[in-house]
């Protein structure tokens, strides 16, 4: 815990500045409830080009949802860094549930992980912006280095067994479905 909080200390002593007190809010809020996930989700769900996109992305969503908000936060039960050491000048309120992992983090990696498999430049950018997500949680003292690291894990993890499940789920062509095509002609 000593090195986390070094790191995290290190971050407020030599990184903060007045434009990042400005930017890491900002960049951590468009995280909460994960509105930006679900707002892109959506808006792939209305083109046909884009819906496999948005159904990989939902089912990210609700991958991460269940095991990292509802099952693992509440297991680990970890305290966050600013309600641990109390001297420190947030820039947001403090969070209400658990620390590890970082959701923030965790969808954003798992928004990331999904939009790489369909599209390489946009993905870059989606880790681009998951990256600064995580930072900003370190930033804003809301997340241990810990959280964020796992939560990034957990994102990319639960973001593949989306893909491979919606896959399965949603595909059209199943070999089942292939098999009576084959067998009417």
């Amino acid at each position: 815990m000593d090195r986390e909080y070094y790191i995290l200390n290190y971050i407020q002593t030599n990184l903060r500045t007045e434009f990042l007190d400005k930017l890491m809010p900002c960049i951590s809020f468009l995280g909460k409830l994960s509105l930006i996930w679900i707002i892109i989700a959506a808006a792939c769900l209305f083109f046909k080009k884009s819906r496999p996109l948005g159904k990989s992305l939902a089912c990210d969503m609700i991958f991460n949802l269940i095991a990292g908000n509802l099952i693992i936060k509440p297991i680990v039960g970890r305290l966050r860094p600013c309600t641990l050491d109390r001297t420190v000048d947030l820039l947001v309120s403090v969070p209400i549930d658990s620390s590890f992992p970082s959701g923030h983090t965790m969808f954003a990696f798992g928004a990331a992980t999904i939009i790489f498999i369909y599209n390489k430049w946009l993905g870059i950018a989606a880790f681009i912006f998951a990256f600064l997500m995580g930072f900003s949680r370190m930033y804003l003292y809301v997340h241990f280095p810990t959280d964020v690291a796992f939560g990034a894990v957990f994102g990319v993890i639960f973001a593949i067994a989306a893909y491979k499940i919606e896959n399965m789920l949603f595909e059209k062509d199943k070999p089942i479905i292939r098999l009576k095509k084959a067998q009417k002609n």
